[in-house]
């Protein structure tokens, strides 16, 4: 942990995030100066290194395109002799039409590629394939100057370089506040398994859509499933909705969280920014709060390893009562893990429930849980091939079997 963390630099709650220009500068600089070998890799960084290879491309296809463009021209007769600039703007046109055919084939692709169960992102979608023909598109201008004269390719440079720079801090922020959650990877729900009943998606989609606290009630969801359902692909993929809907979200384990409780006091709520070039929102101030591996907390003890609600709820009480007041402000998400041994499925859906009433109670809900009850992929169900088989694609990593309110009383 680190010690120069332990209080927030704001009162605890929910708060939207806040980057401002010099945050964004203070990212860049971290991102373009530091080594990633050395550092944590940070999305931002890759956001940044594609755009200069994008960049890189243009100019690279630029050059043989006007190399190729100036012997067509004085093959056909449209130019005496071949000099170095003689084709630089039919290669220019040629790159730009090249590049943005490249990138909507790419955006048709992963429009092909969604499951249809959760709708597809296709704004954010369609702006990131612009945005990376655009940067391609400044390349090839970058190789268009580079055959003129000293001065207007200067000027011409200059103007890419301010380009450049003014399109990057909308995804700069888009990225930062992604990353700052600490989740486990990026998941879209538009890719999770497509076998996920139209109701069920709707019911989690309407509460994505609807926004995150202060704006909106507190809610509670609890995803429970057994190893292989894709629990922690689920809560990546509820959390990157919210923080791609730009929410403050917090992704941190149990253990994580039971410490921070332990030393927790009404107005100091340790935490652990992460690395150096990340820095984490504080959870006590996340608008979305995830709680990964609540499962061996509340069955590691019991014969069997069956889940123990009295235990849970115990838990809840005693050892996160400190911390009760900050998570009954924002959306939490419990990611219950592995019930095993596998019990009916009607036991089943009853102990996810009691959990979920626990959780409701914990934080004096006003309204009612809301469960996510996971099942294996086809590809892994144990009559169907073998249980450790692995699937086909990232869209099969999640199966939802049912997403259910379930009553807090």
């Amino acid at each position: 942990m680190n010690s120069k963390d332990s209080a927030p630099v704001k009162p605890a709650g929910p708060t939207a995030p806040q980057l401002t220009s010099r945050d964004l500068l203070r990212q860049f600089w971290a991102d373009a100066y530091g080594k990633e070998v050395q550092t944590a890799a940070t999305y931002s960084y890759t956001w940044l290194a594609d755009q200069f290879g994008h960049i890189c491309i243009g100019l690279v296809v630029d050059f043989p395109a006007t190399v190729v463009s100036g012997l067509v021209m004085v093959q056909l007769g449209w130019a005496p002799k071949f000099e170095y600039d003689t084709g630089i703007w039919p290669g220019l046109i040629f790159t730009i039409a090249v590049v943005a055919y490249w990138e909507w084939r790419a955006y048709q692709s992963s429009v092909k590629q969604a499951t249809g169960a959760f709708p597809l992102d296709s704004k954010l979608l369609r702006d990131n394939a612009i945005i990376a023909a655009t940067y391609m598109t400044l390349g090839a201008i970058l190789g268009f100057a580079f055959h003129l004269p000293l001065k207007p390719a200067i000027l011409i440079s200059a103007g890419v370089v301010v380009a450049a720079i003014v399109l990057a801090p909308r995804w700069l922020r888009q990225k930062i506040i992604w990353q700052k959650a600490s989740m486990p990877y990026l998941f879209r729900l538009a890719d999770a398994a497509p076998n996920i009943g139209s109701e069920d998606a709707k019911t989690l989609q309407n509460l994505i859509d609807a926004g995150a606290p202060p704006v909106t009630e507190p809610c509670q969801i609890i995803i429970g499933g057994p190893i292989g359902s894709g629990r922690t692909s689920m809560a990546a993929g509820i959390g990157t909705e919210f923080a791609f809907k730009q929410n403050k979200v917090r992704y941190l384990g149990l253990d994580c969280l039971l410490e921070f409780a332990t030393n927790a006091s009404d107005r100091v709520f340790p935490d652990d920014a992460g690395p150096a070039t990340i820095s984490y929102w504080p959870w006590s101030q996340a608008q979305v709060v995830i709680i990964d591996g609540v499962g061996p907390f509340v069955a590691s003890n019991e014969p069997g390893r069956e889940a123990n609600v009295a235990r849970f709820k115990t838990m809840l009480q005693n050892e996160l009562g400190t911390v009760a007041g900050v998570l009954k402000r924002c959306h939490t998400v419990w990611v219950l893990g592995d019930l095993s041994p596998p019990p009916p499925r009607g036991q089943f859906d009853t102990v996810l429930n009691e959990f979920a009433k626990a959780v409701a109670a914990y934080c004096e809900s006003s309204s009612d849980p809301l469960v996510v009850e996971l099942d294996l992929p086809p590809a892994r169900q144990p009559n169907k091939g073998a249980i450790f088989g692995t699937t086909r694609s990232a869209a099969h990593a999640t199966t939802i079997r049912s997403v259910r309110r379930v009553s807090k009383n």
